[in-house]
């Protein structure tokens, strides 16, 4: 009877220590952070008669990132072959801590707004190469940038975006190529728990 209770006895402490290292062992497992992930479309509508270029780019063909200095914060969305891409750049010390909410856009015209924005379009050798670039201070530009919510503890950032480039050069057709179209470049698209990574 004795060793019956001393057995008992023995076998709950055992269950009771082995439970309580496997919660501590579950606490300190980092839980696995959600898949970053992207989505963009892109159009060019020519001004003389409307004719259209649209490009949707799979989740699969496209890659983001948020990187952040004590200046400034950078969000880009890009296909991975780099045939073309969009970021935002923000002024670190305007924007709050909790970094949520909807943003202008800066432009031509008023260069006071949120963000300044760089789009960019790759030639293609076969038009002589290299990249065409469209910067806020210098274009007309309407749009916004959401950020509609931001993970703090494991540094994840998710929104949309859109951008309007009006009266924009033709960005398809080689640079010595004189008078280019006017056309409106619109972009707009979506990003979600992208690691915002700190940079010196």
């Amino acid at each position: 009877m004795k060793y019956n209770a001393t057995l008992s006895l023995l076998l709950g402490l055992t269950l009771t220590f082995t439970a309580g290292c496997d919660k501590d062992d579950r606490e300190d497992t980092p839980e696995p952070l959600p898949e970053a992930s992207a989505t963009y479309s892109r159009s060019i509508v020519y001004q003389d008669n409307g004719q259209r270029r649209d490009t949707t780019f799979q989740a699969k063909q496209l890659e983001e990132f948020v990187s952040q200095t004590t200046q400034s914060l950078v969000v880009g969305v890009q296909p991975t072959t780099t045939t073309e891409g969009i970021n935002f750049t923000f002024d670190r010390t305007k924007l709050p801590a909790a970094l949520t909410g909807t943003y202008t856009l800066k432009t031509l015209r008023d260069r006071a707004l949120d963000a300044d924005l760089t789009y960019y379009y790759d030639l293609p050798e076969s038009r002589g190469g290299g990249t065409i670039l469209y910067f806020s201070s210098i274009q007309h530009i309407s749009g916004s940038f959401s950020i509609s919510s931001y993970d703090a503890k494991r540094q994840l950032l998710s929104g949309t975006y859109t951008a309007t480039l009006t009266g924009a050069s033709d960005p398809t057709v080689a640079y010595s190529t004189f008078p280019k179209r006017a056309c409106n470049i619109t972009v707009t698209g979506t990003f979600a728990n992208v690691p915002l990574k700190q940079v010196d």
